[in-house]
C-alpha cells in the first residue's frame, strides 16, 4: 500500500536526498543539439567535464505520479544558452508541470503541427505543458535554474524527434538579452 509521505527538495540546488532516481547529463553527451559544431568542440574542448544539468527524480512502485528536479547550469554554446534535450512524451495524453524554484529561463515548446510557445522560467512560476507539446528548458541566468517537475510514471520520453530535427525556435544571447527565433535547420 502506498503511503503519504513528505519529501524535501532544496530550492537552490535541487537536491532531492530521498531521489531514487539520479543522472548527469554532461554537456559532452549533447553533441548536434547547438547549431554551431565549431563553438560546441572549443567548448568541449576547454571544458571536458562540464555538466549541463542534473536530474533527482522520486517515485514509488505503484504509484502513478512521480516527480523531482532539474538543476540546469549556466553557459552558453556559442550564442545559445545552454539547454536540456527536449522531448515530447510516448503516451500523447500526458502532460507535464515544472515549477520553477531558482534562476532564470525559458521553457521552449511545440506542437508536431508546428505552433510555439515559450513560458518564462523565474521563481514562483509553474508552467503547464499540455498533452503532446515538445518541451526544451533553457537557462538564460547567470546561476543555475532550478524546477521541480511533475508527470505520470507512465508518459515516457521520446526525445528521438527532437535529437533529430531539433525544436523550431531557439533561445539566444543578442547582446547580453535573450532573443527567441526561428532555427534555420529546422
Amino acid at each position: 500500500m502506498l503511503l503519504p509521505e513528505g519529501v524535501f527538495i532544496d530550492g537552490r540546488s535541487g537536491a532531492v536526498p530521498n531521489a531514487n532516481e539520479r543522472y548527469v547529463k554532461p554537456v559532452t553527451e549533447l553533441r548536434g543539439l547547438y547549431r554551431d559544431a565549431a563553438a560546441f568542440d572549443a567548448y568541449v574542448a576547454q571544458n571536458p567535464a562540464a555538466v549541463g544539468y542534473e536530474v533527482a527524480g522520486f517515485r514509488r512502485e505503484g504509484a502513478d505520479i512521480f516527480f523531482g528536479t532539474t538543476t540546469m547550469y549556466p553557459g552558453k554554446i556559442g550564442d545559445e544558452y545552454f539547454m536540456t534535450r527536449g522531448h515530447y512524451h510516448v503516451r500523447r495524453d500526458c502532460g507535464e508541470a515544472y515549477y520553477t524554484q531558482s534562476g532564470n529561463g525559458v521553457l521552449l515548446l511545440q506542437t508536431r503541427e508546428g505552433e510555439t510557445r515559450e513560458v518564462e522560467m523565474a521563481p514562483g512560476i509553474c508552467a503547464f505543458i499540455p498533452p503532446d507539446w515538445a518541451h526544451r528548458s533553457v537557462n538564460t541566468g547567470a546561476e543555475p535554474l532550478v524546477f521541480a517537475w511533475f508527470c505520470q510514471t507512465t508518459a515516457g520520453h521520446d526525445y528521438a524527434d527532437i535529437l533529430t530535427h531539433g525544436m523550431r525556435r531557439l533561445a539566444v544571447d543578442r547582446d547580453g538579452k535573450l532573443a527567441i527565433v526561428p532555427n534555420p535547420g529546422f
